[in-house]
């Protein structure tokens, strides 16, 4: 049988999933986590290797003989030297497609916990201001609805066109800017160009990929195109951001508020220049952790595997 060696599968399944399936396509050993010198004697001599975030350089592949196919827990590839692996024969598959519906929930959770502030309210309550109140109901700020606003999204692709077909749901002005000239497939949405995402937006969701071109294209130029009122959601990709920029725009509220579910480094450093702004909300990159997400990533992930056996690899990055 085969040797399958997950290098840092605690991310996929902290314990509330089930390694099962993949464990009958072979001789299964599962680390929540590896170091350099770890992942080098597990890797050693396996023929597939499963990791999420491990970065699998030329080095690492140098301890790799027997090394056949790279199944990685997820979409994104960077973590790992495709040249490398082209150059040496192994095959690598990744796992698209997962996350929608959870990215897409996540999303609007932290928007709608802004809009209405939830927190803020709840934590009122509790300490007795409606207990005192002489009304039966009372905001400690303004409450806005968001539909009628304008919603823009930039990058359109499955998460960000589900993204742009809830704000619509509710009542929203759909806007996107996408690099593609194919047709938005919803009529009902205006395609526009990204100084005007930026200018005319009440809220702007960030959902494009991370590369040269969109690398800190929120930045201090963009943002001061933004409206006062704007609020800025990125659950794509930190480096889309400029943190320091953002941190200077919203401490001189530049905008509203900024609600990320990702930063630059992650685990971000303790001292971060965002931190200590009430008007900016960070969730621990968590917008793809749901439970059915990680299930629909451990399938594909076992599915990648029978096809590598069955000769019929599928979702092949090289």
């Amino acid at each position: 049988m085969i040797k399958i060696v997950a290098l840092d599968g605690y991310t996929l399944n902290p314990g509330d999933l089930s390694w099962e399936n993949i464990g009958k396509l072979g001789t299964l050993e599962v680390y929540n986590r590896s170091t350099i010198t770890q992942a080098q004697e597990r890797a050693k001599d396996t023929e597939v290797l499963i990791v999420n975030k491990y970065i699998i350089d030329r080095d690492f592949l140098d301890y790799c003989k027997d090394l056949r196919l790279i199944c990685i827990s997820a979409t994104g590839y960077n973590n790992v030297d495709i040249k490398a692996c082209k150059k040496r024969g192994i095959r690598v598959c990744n796992v698209a497609g997962y996350s929608t519906t959870g990215v897409v929930q996540h999303t609007f959770a932290m928007l709608l916990h802004w809009m209405n502030s939830i927190g803020r309210h709840s934590s009122l309550v509790k300490k007795g201001y409606w207990s005192i109140c002489p009304d039966f109901s009372f905001t400690a700020n303004p409450i806005h609805e968001l539909a009628g606003k304008k919603f823009g999204v930039l990058g359109y692709g499955d998460i960000g066109s589900q993204v742009a077909n809830v704000a619509y749901a509710f009542g929203m002005e759909v806007q996107v800017c996408r690099r593609s000239n194919i047709p938005l497939d919803q009529t009902e949405f205006e395609k526009v160009d990204i100084d005007t995402l930026w200018s005319t937006s009440d809220v702007i969701s960030l959902h494009a990929s991370l590369n040269d071109a969109s690398k800190e294209i929120v930045n201090e130029k963009s943002l001061a195109q933004m409206k006062k009122s704007a609020i800025l959601i990125n659950t794509s990709r930190g480096g889309l951001i400029n943190e320091n920029h953002l941190a200077e725009c919203l401490r001189n509220e530049g905008i509203q508020a900024a609600l990320l579910d990702v930063l630059v480094d992650e685990p971000a450093k303790l001292q971060h220049p965002l931190y200590e702004l009430a008007n900016c909300k960070i969730t621990p990159h968590m917008a793809w952790a749901s439970v059915q997400s990680r299930e629909r990533c451990m399938e594909t992930v076992c599915q990648n595997i029978k096809a590598y056996l069955n000769n019929k690899p599928q979702n092949v990055i090289v």
